[in-house]
């Protein structure tokens, strides 16, 4: 321990004189007097002054480097952690999601793993491309084809959980709707819903309806939804219309949704900036010589329209269809897809209903009384 005496006279030695006031006297005492140190450090440690604790690597054990600082030298004296391993770096750091991304389709796409194991990983993926960016990045990712081939596995909460990725990813997204095309996604959707005579799969309802599901996010505001929908000898047409008449209620009533949709956006112009994957595939397609029809006159010429009033007047009871395919067939009614023919069918039902038969399937107020002029 160092010497009192020593510390006392280094302290005296560096204590700056107390400010005084004018109004003081000279006769204040010591003990009102304050000290203020100051910290001078010299070239030379003090005797009794110490820098590292004698614990330290490098600390000296004798002589007068004991008390002196250490000097710092060229290279780095942290040892290297050769515990860490990159799992360990991932827990702390956290991983990208692109990494996730992939991660999560290899689970998904391992045949080895459980079922429940494979779902899990979808859901995480799904979640996952919630965020525009990750949905845009799948393509570049190299994802679509991993996904769009669980559309052929053999079960079916596989290929659902694939479905409701698709239809997440595009939702709203031109430039990921743009992929789906570009990889020809669409073909194998519509072949979920409704499957050709030869296959043998029977997807259950709970898959066709999120196949559905990717079907409508597909179409929304595609600019080519028209010619989508024709492609393959209008096999996009043919579903529509069979979906409207389709046993399972959650079929026609997301098919009749869908067709009140594509009927709105017939005349829509898309306003901001189109991605380049758009204006490839548009500029594809105008070379290779595709109908320009409007979606409106290609779902009269191809017997959607007539489907949905056939679903209509043959409903029973099935109020959340009935509501999709009336406000579908007066959007189309506006548009003159109907006939005068069916134009008064959908009239006579409609007043066959009455005020409380309109009420309860949602169509009252300015919806009914615009309703009312259309078919009047």
């Amino acid at each position: 321990m160092p010497d009192l005496n020593e510390l006392l006279a280094w302290a005296t030695a560096h204590t700056a004189p107390a400010a005084t006031n004018p109004a003081q006297t000279d006769s204040t005492s010591d003990q009102d007097q304050q000290l203020s140190i100051r910290f001078n450090p010299t070239p030379t440690p003090h005797p009794g002054s110490s820098t590292l604790h004698p614990s330290d690597p490098g600390h000296p054990t004798s002589g007068p480097e004991a008390l002196a600082p250490s000097e710092p030298t060229g290279g780095s004296t942290r040892a290297k952690r050769e515990d860490l391993t990159s799992e360990m770096l991932d827990l702390i750091l956290g991983k990208s999601d692109s990494i996730l991304m992939k991660e999560k389709m290899a689970i998904a796409t391992d045949k080895s793993k459980s079922i429940d194991e494979r779902v899990e990983a979808l859901d995480d993926f799904e979640m996952l491309i919630e965020l525009i960016d990750n949905a845009n990045n799948m393509a570049i990712l190299k994802l679509w084809q991993p996904l769009l081939q669980l559309l052929e596995d053999e079960h079916q909460p596989v290929v659902a959980h694939a479905c409701w990725i698709m239809g997440t990813a595009v939702q709203n997204n031109l430039k990921a709707q743009a992929a789906l095309y570009v990889f020809n996604a669409l073909p194998a959707i519509l072949s979920t819903i409704y499957p050709s005579a030869e296959s043998s799969s029977k997807p259950y309802t709970s898959t066709r309806a999120k196949a559905t599901y990717a079907l409508s996010s597909a179409l929304k505001h595609w600019p080519l939804a028209a010619a989508a929908l024709a492609s393959n000898d209008s096999q996009g047409h043919a579903v529509l219309a069979r979906g409207v008449v389709d046993p399972e209620p959650v079929i026609r009533r997301k098919m009749a949704f869908l067709i009140g949709t594509l009927t709105m956006q017939s005349d829509e112009k898309y306003e901001g900036e189109i991605p380049g994957e758009v204006i490839n595939l548009v500029e594809e397609h105008t070379k290779s010589g595709g109908r320009s029809e409007d979606l409106v006159s290609a779902l009269k010429r191809e017997g959607v329209y007539s489907a949905l009033v056939k679903g209509l007047k043959e409903s029973s009871d099935d109020i959340e269809f009935e509501e999709n395919a009336l406000r579908a067939l007066a959007k189309a009614a506006e548009k003159d897809g109907l006939t005068h023919e069916e134009k008064h069918d959908v009239k006579t039902l409609w007043h066959s209903w009455g005020p409380q038969g309109q009420e309860e399937r949602g169509l009252q107020g300015e919806d009914a009384s615009h309703i009312h002029k259309v078919f009047a």
